[in-house]
């Protein structure tokens, strides 16, 4: 269904954050397709993780899931998104880029041994 699941005890971690945790969840006869969750703090965006069913993807979803936080952002008056990504996920990777975010760093051994993050952000422009 999905290529890396969070536990139950994330879901229910990142829920216990509200009001800094965001979340929203795509629904398809009452199954859930995707998800996107962030935490809003101050005037950043921290987006936590994105996800789309294997059986949904390349129908546009994450575009749009990302482009509603990016709505958002700039409606709380948001500065700057940024995320961690696995350096080997390289349809994220193209998601990200696409629109706009670029990457400012990396992160070694965030996931694991051998598995780094690469730090994205994305500026906010509210004028």
């Amino acid at each position: 269904m999905f290529d890396q699941p969070w536990s139950e005890v994330h879901f229910e971690e990142e829920l216990e954050k509200i009001p800094v945790s965001k979340s929203w969840v795509l629904c398809e006869n009452n199954k859930v397709i995707g998800f996107i969750f962030g935490w809003m703090i101050e005037d950043e965006f921290h987006l936590n993780n994105i996800a789309i069913n294997k059986k949904f993807q390349r129908r546009g979803l994450g575009v749009k899931l990302l482009n509603h936080v990016i709505e958002f952002v700039k409606s709380k008056k948001g500065s700057l998104i940024f995320l961690e990504v696995m350096h080997d996920n390289e349809s994220a990777i193209r998601l990200y880029e696409k629109n706009g975010f670029e990457s400012v760093g990396k992160r070694k051994d965030y996931y694991t041994k051998g598995k780094h993050a690469i730090l994205y952000t994305l500026e906010i422009n509210n004028g």
